[in-house]
Formats: C-alpha cells, structure tokens, sequence
C-alpha cells in the first residue's frame, strides 16, 4: 500500500470515529437534556409556575427537578377518536355549539385559538367517564373528538389540571397512587387516607402524535384533602 493510500485510509477512519463520536454525544445530550427533564417550553409557562407554586404552598414539596420522564406514547388512537370533515352538514354548527356550551366552565380549558378545549373535570361529561380526559377541536378542517388520557380508579387518580402552551401543545397534570401498571394485586388505600402517591405531568404534542410522561418524587398525602385546595 503507497504512502498516499494509507495516509487516505487513516483519515477515513478518524473521520468516521469523529462523526460517530460527534453522533453518540449529541445522541447523549439529546437524551440526557431533552427527554430527561422537564421540556424547558413546559417549566418556563406561567401555567407550570403557578401550579408548582400552588402545590408548594399546599406543603407539597416539588419542583421542575424532581420530575423525570417514565414513558413515551402515541395519542391517537381510532378506538378512541371520531374524526368529522367540518365541510360535512352539520358538523360546523356542531362545533360551534358545542365549543359555546364549554365555556367558562371550571375544568374546562381552551387553545389560545379558542378552537379547542379539553374537559378534565371529574364528573361524567359528553360520555365520557370522570377518569378520562375529554380533547374536543378543530384541527386544519377536521373536526377532532376524542378520549386521549383515562387513569385506574385503583389509583386514586385526579387530574387536577391542564393547559395549553399554544395551540399544538398542551399538559396535563395527574395525581395518582405510587403503584406501578403490571402489578397484579393493588392494595387498597382508601381516598380519605395517607397514602403515596406521585404527580405525573402528561406533554401532549398534537402535531407530533406524542405524549410524553414525566412522574415526580413519591410522597404520602390524603388527597380527599388536598383536592379542594388544588
């Protein structure tokens, strides 16, 4: 092999190991930075301030730091979800009915475009069950009407609140008990007992089909008492 040659095949491979390198640890600060912790878009909101500040002078000690994410999952779903073009009869006058009869309404919140809202209240709603999250919008020319979050009643579970960042993102904040999915025998704790429960906050990327989920530190809490205070 000729000097030139192998002076080729040794630049090839450092510059191979560079990239690769250069790949792994933008790779590891995607990981580590982005998906990790708390979107920076979520902790800097007025929404995420004033429910952090809320939960601590509630004597619940959390912040941003103490929250990592746990899962990634897709949200659409078409056994949950009716899709209607709003060109076909009746679905514009639909929506506008039904967007008019949601507003101001405790529990009920919108996107800055008015044009979407999402029910999190904890009672029966438009057929949905107190522990499921109601998304009612439009998006481009569809109209989108559907069941994006629901919780365990065997986890004391309570979505306590909601708010969109803009009009594609929006988070959901769920109280539930410290137990994890597969566990086969849940042992109960009364809602109107000390029991261990964590804060999950649920990042729902409409555009991107995306919910990421970011669960906090465990702590005990009656939460029969807590919630007329959130």
């Amino acid at each position: 092999m000729c000097k030139r040659t192998a002076l080729f095949v040794v630049s090839s491979i450092l510059l191979t190991a560079s990239i690769v390198t250069a790949t792994y640890t933008n790779y590891r600060r995607y990981k580590d930075i982005d998906r990790t912790k708390i979107p920076e878009k979520v902790e800097a909101s007025k929404a995420f301030q004033k429910w952090i500040t809320n939960a601590k002078n509630k004597k619940l000690e959390l912040s941003a730091d103490d929250f990592a994410m746990v899962e990634e999952n897709e949200i659409y779903n078409t056994k949950w979800m009716s899709v209607y073009n709003i060109d076909e009869p009746g679905v514009s006058e639909t929506f506008q009915a039904n967007i008019a009869a949601h507003k101001d309404i405790k529990g009920v919140v919108f996107s800055p475009s008015d044009k979407q809202y999402i029910d999190y209240r904890a009672i029966p709603k438009d057929g949905y069950a107190p522990n499921e999250i109601h998304y009612y919008g439009l998006r481009e020319d569809k109209l989108v009407d559907a069941r994006l979050l629901n919780c365990a009643d065997s986890l004391n579970c309570y979505f306590d609140r909601a708010y969109f960042l803009d009009n594609d993102v929006f988070v959901i904040s769920e109280f539930s008990r410290n137990l994890a999915k597969e566990s086969e025998a849940i042992p109960t704790c009364n809602l109107n007992s000390a029991c261990t429960y964590t804060v999950k906050l649920h990042v729902i990327d409409l555009n991107r089909n995306s919910r990421l989920v970011y669960e906090s530190k465990p702590f005990d809490i009656n939460l029969f008492e807590l919630i007329p205070k959130l």
